[in-house]
Order: C-alpha cells, then sequence, then structure tokens
C-alpha cells in the first residue's frame, strides 16, 4: 500500500505543473531545512557567546590585539589541518557548490559537503574569520533537501526544486526577509522563473520566516529608521553612489578572481594564507572580524568615524575576497552588506557636508549602500531590492534603491566587465554551466511524466506457453534480455509477428526473441529529468530509451508501472507544448 503511495507521488512530482504535490514539498522541506539553518545559527551565537566579551557573539573588537590577528590565523590553521586529507572535490562549499551541483548534477548534494559546511563553517565564523552565514545556510538548506530527496528516490526535476525551497528558507530565516528568499532562490539559484516553481519555493520561505520568528523572535536584524528620500535633487548623487559601489565590488572582484588562481595549493596553505590576510586586517581594523553585523547596526545609527569607516571597506574587501577565494567556508552576502554599508555612510556624510538642505540623512545612504553592493556582488539586482523594501518596511526606498542597485551592477559588469562572486569562481574552476532556456525547460520535468508505461519485458528466450501469454496483451513495446547492459527493444507488432512465425514453425521449441525486428537500447533510471534522457540519446546517437523503474535494474512484473519507453520525439512534442513559465 505504502509503496503503491510512494509510487504514484512520485509519478506526480515529476509533473513541472503538479502544484500540489510540489507546494505540499515546499513546506515540509521548509521545516526541514529551517531546523538545520537555525540549529547552524545557535551554534555560532552560542559558541561566540561563551568566550566573547559581555557574551556578545559579534564583540571580537574588545579582545585584546594580540588575539585579533593570532584567532583568525590559528582557526584557519587548525581547519586546514582537519581537511588535509580530504579530496578537494569534498571540500568544496557555499553557494558555488550548491549552483554547480544544482545545473551539473541535478541537485544532488553530497552528504560529506554538507558536514564540513556545517561544522567548518561555524569553527570559521567563531574564530573570526572575515565571511557571513548566509552562504553557509543557502548550502545546508540546500542540502538537507537534496539528501532527503535524494533518500525517498524522488524524481530529480523534483530534488531540484527542493535545492530552491532550501536556498529561499535560507535566506528567509537569516533575514526574516521571505520575499527576498524567494527571489534570490529564483534569480541567483535556479535562474529562472516559473508560476509552478515560485508556489513551493514561496511556502518554504513562509515556513523558514516562521520557523526563524518562532526561536529568535520577530525583531528586525538591523535597527533601521523610518527613511525617505529628501528631494529629487538627490538623483545624481545616487546615481553616483552606485557607480562608487559598483567601483568596489570591481575591486572585490578581482582580488577574489586573484586568489581563485592558488586553488590547486594544498587546502591548509591556502587556508593558512586566508587566516594571515584576516590577521592582519584584523590588527588595524578589528570590526572587520565575524559577520559584522554590530559595525553594520553602527553605520546605520552614524557612530562610526570616517577614518574607521574607510578602513573597515578596504579591510574588509581584501579579507572576505581572499579568504573566500581560498575556499574559506564562509558566505559572502552578510560581509558585502557591511561594506556597502559603510560606503553608503561615507557618501552620505559627504552629501550631508557639500548639500545640507538637499541630502537625507546618513542612514539613508547606508540602506542603498547595503543593497546595491549585495545587487553587483550576487548579481542579483530584485532580490537587493527585495531585501532593501523588507529590511526598511518602507516603500520609499524602492525607487532610489532601484537606482543605485542598477548602476552599481552595471558599473560592475558593464564598465569594469567583472562577473558575479559565484559566476567568477565557478569561471575559474573551468565549469561552464547548462542554464540555457532549452535546459532550464527540459529539467523542470522527469521521465516518468512522458514516458510510455504500456510495456512488456521478458528475457531473450521463453518456452512456446510463454510467449503466447506474452503475445496475449497488446503491448507497445518489449524490451528483451536479462543482462541490463545488453537489453533490446522490439516495437509490439514486429515481436508478436516474430512469436507467430516462429510457432508456426514448432509449437514446443524454445522461442528466442531477438533478431532482425529488435535493436540495442539504454537504459535510464525513472528518476532522470528530461534533459538527462535528450543528453543521453544524443551521445549515443538513438532515439529511443527505456525507463527503469525505482527498484534498481529491471521491475519484477511485466508492464511495471514504473517503468517505461521515452522517445525523442515524446521530448521535443512536449518542449513545444506551452508550459507554466
Amino acid at each position: 500500500m505504502l509503496y503503491h503511495w510512494f509510487r504514484d507521488t512520485r509519478r506526480r512530482l515529476a509533473n513541472a505543473n503538479s502544484l500540489i504535490h510540489l507546494s505540499i514539498l515546499g513546506v515540509l522541506s521548509g521545516i526541514t531545512c529551517s531546523l538545520v539553518i537555525l540549529l547552524f545559527r545557535y551554534a555560532i551565537e552560542s559558541s561566540s557567546s561563551l568566550w566573547l566579551p559581555g557574551n556578545n557573539p559579534d564583540n571580537f573588537e574588545d579582545l585584546p590585539a594580540w588575539l585579533h590577528f593570532t584567532l583568525p590565523l590559528s582557526g584557519a590553521v587548525v581547519l586546514g589541518f582537519m581537511l588535509r586529507k580530504v579530496s578537494a572535490s569534498d571540500t568544496r562549499t557555499g553557494i558555488v557548490h550548491v549552483l554547480s551541483h544544482l545545473h551539473m548534477n541535478n541537485g544532488h548534494l553530497p552528504l560529506k559537503n554538507a558536514l564540513i559546511q556545517f561544522f567548518g563553517g561555524i569553527l570559521a565564523i567563531v574564530s573570526g574569520q572575515s565571511g557571513g552565514r548566509e552562504g553557509p545556510a543557502v548550502h545546508l538548506g540546500a542540502a538537507t533537501n537534496s539528501l532527503i530527496g535524494q533518500k525517498l528516490l524522488l524524481p530529480n526535476n523534483s530534488i531540484r526544486m527542493l535545492v530552491g525551497c532550501g536556498t529561499s528558507a535560507a535566506i528567509a530565516a537569516s533575514f526574516n526577509t521571505p520575499i527576498a528568499g524567494v527571489i534570490f532562490a529564483m534569480e541567483v539559484i535556479m535562474m529562472e522563473y516559473t508560476v509552478a516553481g515560485f508556489i513551493p519555493v514561496m511556502l518554504a520561505a513562509i515556513t523558514g520566516t516562521v520557523m526563524s520568528r518562532a526561536l529568535f523572535g520577530g525583531d528586525p536584524i538591523f535597527e533601521i529608521p523610518t527613511l525617505e528620500m529628501a528631494s529629487l535633487w538627490e538623483v545624481p548623487f545616487i546615481a553616483f553612489l552606485g557607480l562608487i559601489i559598483g567601483s568596489c565590488a570591481a575591486l572585490f572582484m578581482k582580488i577574489l578572481s586573484i586568489s581563485l588562481r592558488h586553488a590547486d595549493r594544498s587546502i591548509f596553505q591556502r587556508f593558512t594564507i586566508a587566516g594571515l590576510v584576516t590577521g592582519c586586517c584584523a590588527l588595524l581594523v578589528p570590526e572587520i572580524m565575524g559577520i559584522g553585523y554590530d559595525s553594520l547596526n553602527a553605520a546605520l545609527n552614524s557612530e562610526l568615524t570616517l577614518t574607521v569607516m574607510l578602513a573597515l571597506i578596504a579591510a574588509k574587501i581584501i579579507a572576505t575576497a581572499v579568504s573566500s577565494g581560498m575556499g574559506m567556508p564562509i558566505g559572502l552576502i552578510g560581509p558585502n552588506i557591511l561594506i556597502g554599508a559603510c560606503i553608503g555612510s561615507v557618501m552620505g556624510g559627504l552629501g550631508a557636508y557639500f548639500f545640507p538642505e538637499l541630502t537625507s540623512q546618513r542612514s539613508f545612504y547606508v540602506l542603498l549602500g547595503m543593497g546595491a553592493m549585495m545587487g553587483a556582488v550576487m548579481n542579483a539586482p530584485l532580490a537587493a531590492l527585495m531585501a532593501l523594501l523588507e529590511l526598511s518596511n518602507n516603500t520609499a526606498i524602492i525607487f532610489p534603491g532601484m537606482l543605485a542597485i542598477t548602476v552599481a551592477t552595471l558599473t560592475n559588469s558593464e564598465i569594469f566587465k567583472q562577473r558575479s562572486a559565484h559566476q567568477t569562481t565557478l569561471f575559474r574552476l573551468k565549469q561552464l554551466l547548462p542554464t540555457d532556456p532549452v535546459s532550464l525547460a527540459l529539467q523542470r520535468s522527469g521521465v516518468a511524466s512522458l514516458m510510455q508505461r504500456n510495456i512488456a519485458l521478458s528475457a531473450n528466450q521463453i518456452s512456446a506457453e510463454e510467449a503466447r501469454r506474452l503475445v496475449a496483451k497488446p503491448y507497445r513495446w518489449y524490451v528483451i534480455g536479462s543482462n541490463d547492459n545488453a537489453l533490446q527493444l522490439s516495437h509490439g507488432d514486429d515481436l508478436r509477428a516474430h512469436i507467430d512465425e516462429q510457432l508456426k514453425q514448432n509449437h514446443q521449441a524454445v522461442i528466442d526473441l531477438t533478431g532482425p525486428h529488435t535493436e540495442p537500447v539504454a537504459k535510464l533510471n525513472v528518476q532522470a529529468t528530461l534533459r538527462e534522457a535528450l543528453t543521453l540519446m544524443n551521445q549515443l546517437e538513438v532515439d529511443t530509451l527505456y525507463i527503469a523503474g525505482y527498484r534498481g535494474g529491471r521491475p519484477s512484473s511485466l508492464g511495471e508501472a514504473d517503468s517505461g519507453i521515452i522517445t525523442r520525439s515524446d521530448i521535443e512534442k512536449h518542449n513545444n507544448t506551452p508550459q507554466s513559465f
């Protein structure tokens, strides 16, 4: 009974437009991944609170000066030593790892990488590395859902959806911003917008937000006063702010790219370099250590001096870009929001000094800087704008936010010709993601939603009585063979004609079902997407594939419901049919 229910659910999930089942999946996945994400956050905050001054998890600044250098260096050395014998592929973490496995491995994320992200991320942030928890949270949320989907043998297209749900729940739970979580998942991770995709991803973000508020409260993560643009005369200055931030984003990308050139070094060497750079920067500007939300709130409240902010901008860019490029299991979103906030605060102060009657308060530019830097570095302008809207709870920020984010993103990508942070890393790792519209469309549906199930399976040679039973039902396809690596395929009419001819010649003989009417057929697992099927057809130069059921090998009975045949024409017809885009 349970097996048949699971089989029916899997079949429905293979269909990209099965909104009810995908929605239920979105809610359940939001719960499971949120538990892991919130545990990760709790582990960081509780561990840091135990030993940092004032039991403040962000208060690295009040540590003795010698710890500003030795703490990040020792943490990096310990982490590098622990991972020195782990293969390079198993130590890759963060958003880049999620993107790579989503688009090149159908969302199948490994457990080992997730464990390294969880424990390595905690150690990195607690030891004062210049990084955030949002990137690790995205990895952990996506990996948790992916591993559950793999364990339940869900279709690969639904596992891809689970990765998107984990991403949206991670961003929503991290910043208390459900809309930004949804847009970030669609814009950065899944790289497409579909109606069928929005619903489960939204439900996961809602679930993540509810659980975050239940455990950590509903207070805003940043103390943002009510803000609005004072005058339209500020428009050129806001555009100039976007230009400055886009330039800083390009500098960040350049340092990141240079650091990625050392990817062939051992992980111990790379982490030691990252720890040294962070330690040296922290000696001068201890505010760069850790996530830095306390410094961001200080910038919002105009509590940082001009000298501190300029030093913080430079040191944070260097330390974060180098650490990320060296493979440290940290996130980039939080640090870049802090960088943008400080740039915005500096520019707001300059505006108030030269044009006091025309310029809005400094915190207005801090908020614009946060969104502009996030949008430029992550190439996620819409997600950054939604984050601004939700963080400020003020629709007046939309117009100036759009301007600052757009100019910053264009400056980084078009003037300085820099990619986003994750695209830069993927380029250096020589990984080209298949994100063209056709590939994305074919990955939304599984072969189980399209395959022809009117098939029978048989051994190569059978008795005359078995042959009569075999042709008694009008199956359209027959898969013949006992070895999965040497299967033969025959159309129903052709095999029935062959068996009739054999029976006329000798009623008692053993019937050989192979012959000129059969042709070799390759096998593909029923979890596969339509893109996987088409790719295999192109590689083998065939037009038909046998889809094997969930029991791994050949199904145990003729016409097993979760096995079938899929043809190239089936896929082409499906791809030409209007979908819920």
